[in-house]
């Protein structure tokens, strides 16, 4: 056991990277799929991602009670649980030959989802951390920050060596060899919230569901907020390419620049990390809000051919990697220490549903104005809106 007053660099480590093989094997691999799938199987790609939106609205009604369950100290057993499915999952689909099945798998797919990824990993490290949470899921979103960067030229590889059905099969076996290993070795069962984590509940049961907060107008101008930023990280990568070929630019400057995002969020976070001293976290997403405002009003004005593309594609990125903090870090500070996971599952749920629409919905946009034009307005509107439902929310919750 490591002191209270030592940072558990072991724990953190071993959970990012576990963070990494699972966005990696279930989040970012899925792109490499559709091509190789439709060919195999006729599938058209609207088909494919339909299935996987089901995925994000499945893992939205699994939020809160896993969040519940983490918050009752069942963290290990939901982690281990979740990587056991997914990898049960990804062997299936390798088998898969029916469409119906494929989508049952991805609605299952969205349960693993809500086990696996950032939300019961930060509720994991901010029960043991305490004090040192910051630091540990700051941490976490570095290392995985870089599951794009490991994942996809991982599974184009071998796709080209094994062919999609034996990919998935190598995926799977990434998600029970590392992933449940490490949750159900570094986790401790029936987690105790380390003593500098202590709440300011008394009792030695967790504080009862925080249902109350469905009453504040605080609580849901952060939900507006995590809304508006998610339709926009979710919505926008899938356009981006197309967005830049539309206003002029070569395919190979839209790739250049779209290759810059990712870069921009570790950057942006590795900031964060050194930077805690010198600006609060509620300083800290204004920051965020006005950099993602910030993109967006530069991008319209941004010639074909013009390098500013990169700085909009950096600022974008920054903006896109500070906010999964914000989101993760200020709801303790803002709505209380009790009941970490299901707080952030009650967020979680409507970002979720929101996450679930965004591609098609920017798509609607697309064909309804013939143009690229009103996605960027509805962009630019919704970080305006973000910001503002932000600042209101910290004016709100001065006064309570």
């Amino acid at each position: 056991m490591s002191s209270p007053d030592r940072m558990p660099w072991g724990f953190v480590v071993a959970l990012s990277t576990a963070q990494l093989v699972s966005y990696g094997t279930i989040f970012y691999a899925f792109a490499l799929f559709i091509e190789p799938m439709g060919q195999d199987l006729g599938w058209s790609k609207s088909e494919l991602t339909a299935a996987y939106s089901s995925a994000l609205i499945s893992s939205a009604f699994f939020a809160i009670p896993v969040g519940r369950l983490i918050d009752l100290g069942h963290g290990r057993t939901i982690m281990t649980a979740g990587s056991i499915l997914a990898a049960l999952l990804l062997a299936l689909w390798s088998q898969v030959e029916s469409y119906p099945l494929f989508v049952l798998i991805w609605i299952g797919m969205g349960a693993a989802m809500s086990a696996v990824f950032y939300d019961p990993g930060f509720a994991v490290l901010a029960r043991r951390l305490g004090f040192f949470a910051r630091r540990g899921l700051t941490a976490m979103t570095l290392i995985g920050g870089f599951a794009s960067t490991v994942f996809i030229p991982l599974t184009h590889l071998l796709i080209e060596m094994f062919g999609w059905r034996g990919t998935l099969l190598v995926l799977a076996a990434f998600n029970l060899g590392i992933c449940a290993v490490v949750h159900a070795i570094w986790i401790p069962p029936h987690q105790k919230p380390a003593p500098h984590a202590a709440s300011v509940h008394s009792g030695t049961s967790p504080a009862p569901h925080p249902r109350h907060l469905l009453r504040r107008a605080s609580f849901w101008l952060f939900v507006a907020t995590s809304v508006a930023q998610g339709m926009i990280s979710t919505g926008l990568p899938l356009h981006f390419i197309p967005i830049l070929t539309e206003k002029g630019f070569t395919l190979e400057a839209s790739v250049a620049a779209f290759s810059i995002i990712g870069p921009a969020q570790v950057a942006a976070r590795l900031a964060m990390a050194f930077g805690e001293e010198v600006l609060s976290l509620r300083a800290l997403g204004v920051l965020t809000m006005v950099l993602s405002v910030l993109a967006f009003a530069l991008l319209p004005f941004i010639p074909p051919g013009s390098w500013l593309v990169a700085i909009f594609a950096g600022v974008f990125g920054a903006s896109n990697g500070m906010m999964t903090i914000v989101k993760a870090l200020l709801p303790p500070e803002l709505f209380g220490r009790d009941n970490y996971g299901a707080i952030q599952g009650m967020i979680a749920t409507p970002v979720r549903l929101a996450m679930a629409t965004a591609p098609f919905t920017f798509g609607a946009l697309w064909t309804w104005w013939g143009g690229y034009g009103a996605v960027l307005v509805a962009c630019f509107v919704m970080a305006l809106c973000s910001l503002i439902a932000f600042v209101l929310n910290l004016a709100l919750a001065r006064k309570t």
